[in-house]
This record gives C-alpha cells, structure tokens and sequence, in this order.
C-alpha cells in the first residue's frame, strides 16, 4: 500500500486495482475487517447493494469498481468521515455508480427512498457502549462502540430495505456469535453462510463473517476457518489475496 501523506491526512493505494482512498491520519480508518468482510461478499453486476456505516467508502467503492454493481447505497453518520467517503468516491471516478447519505441508519424512514436491495453489508461497532475503554477520538468511539447503533438496528434496518430472499452480511468478534444469533432470527434473516477468522491456524477464532437471507431458508454453509498469518507479520495466501482485493473464492 503507497502513501502519500500530509501532516493530517493519508492517500493510499490499495490493491492491483489501485482504489485510492484519502483517510485521516489520526481519526477513523478502515480495517482489516473491512476486506475480510468484502471477500466474503457475493455481489452480481446488476445488484444495487447497501453498505451501512460506510466510513471512508471502502467497501462501497470496491463494490462499485472491483465486482462491478450497477447501483451501490452508502450510508455514513459522521460528517467529517461523510466528506472523505464523498471525495473517495470522486478520487475513484465511482460517483455515478454510488449514492451516498449522510444519516442515522436508525431512521429507516429515511433510507426507504433507496428499498429493495439485493444485499446489505455492515461493518458494524462491536462494543456495546459501556464495555472496554471508550476511545478519546470521537470517530474512533462512534465506529467501535454502539453509541450510535446496536447490532441489532443494523439488522432491523438491513431487513427493512431488502427484497425477499436478500443478503445481509457481517463480521462480528466471536465473543457476540451467541448473542447474534437470536437477533438474526428476531429479524427473520436466516443465515446461510458463516466463516470463523482465525489469526493462526493454532489459535482460537476472533471473529466470523456471516451472511443471512431475508424471509427464507437456504442450505446452510459452514465454510473453512480463514487463517490470517502463517508466521510472524506473514499473511497466508488467502489474505495476501484480499490485502491486493483479489480474492480467493469459497463455493
């Protein structure tokens, strides 16, 4: 990843597909979830997709440049992080594939102008509010704690702007799998597809990415544990593929 930096902002090179992506240096910026959660993604070109909460626009872009999808939402509350998602989207020549709102996924009366979706993503915070220590940078606590949204709103709004038989996808620590679950269900999203992240092969899982259809059951899929490193600061195969956004494809 290239960088080109000021005393307040990054602009990155990511990937053989050179997404560029303008980001504050000592504010927000994506993770390594994000990518973890886009390969595992299952887009079509003629889908119109939803990110929830997309910060800086990085899985909506990749959506719009990389898989191709006609139409892409995204959707951020954050004002600061809105302004660089906006000047991603003109960086990566994407404006016209995705429609970007400044708004509280909460208000899902707001969001029913852009319904039905064929797939919703969300990376959503993964701290309930008053677990762990609250970061003193505003966007850093708003992105990792429920201040501004549960796991539980992303999936009420995630149902309410997919069409019968849509996708929704997260990532998740694993630490939340038993609480998730039934909240999935509250929200007659059935899950089809989950994946445990492991950071090495011998060690325990830290999180899982899970997909679920809306309003129907499918064959669910258990798929292989995605090992992230084979060594000390050594990426596996398969996330080196996704560091480049060049997934390794599960059936």
């Amino acid at each position: 990843m290239a960088s080109d930096i000021n005393r307040e902002e990054t602009l990155d090179t990511l990937g053989a597909h050179r997404l560029l992506l303008k980001q504050p240096r000592d504010g927000y910026r994506f993770s390594i979830d994000s990518l973890l959660l886009w390969g595992f993604l299952r887009p079509a070109p003629r889908e119109h997709w939803v990110d929830l909460g997309t910060g800086c626009g990085i899985l909506a872009i990749a959506l719009a440049k990389i898989n191709h999808v006609s139409k892409v939402t995204a959707v951020e509350i954050q004002p600061t992080l809105v302004a660089y998602a906006r000047e991603n989207l003109r960086l990566n020549q994407v404006e016209d594939q995705i429609h970007l709102i400044e708004g509280d996924i909460r208000n899902t009366w707001i969001l029913q102008e852009i319904a039905p979706a064929d797939g919703v993503c969300a990376n959503p915070p993964y701290y309930k509010t008053f677990t762990g220590r609250l970061n003193k940078n505003q966007e850093k606590a708003l992105a990792r704690h429920e201040i501004m949204g549960t796991v539980e709103d992303f999936l009420k709004t995630g149902l309410s702007l997919l069409r019968r038989g849509g996708q929704f996808s997260t990532i998740l620590p694993v630490a939340r799998l038993t609480e998730a679950l039934p909240l999935f269900s509250a929200a007659r999203l059935y899950p089809a597809h989950i994946r445990f992240v492991h950071p090495f092969d011998d060690q325990p899982a830290t999180h899982f990415l899970i997909t679920a259809v809306k309003g129907k059951q499918e064959a669910f899929t258990l798929h292989p544990p995605l090992i992230l490193y084979q060594g000390q600061n050594c990426y596996t195969p398969e996330l080196d593929a996704l560091m480049t956004l060049n997934p390794l494809r599960f059936p």
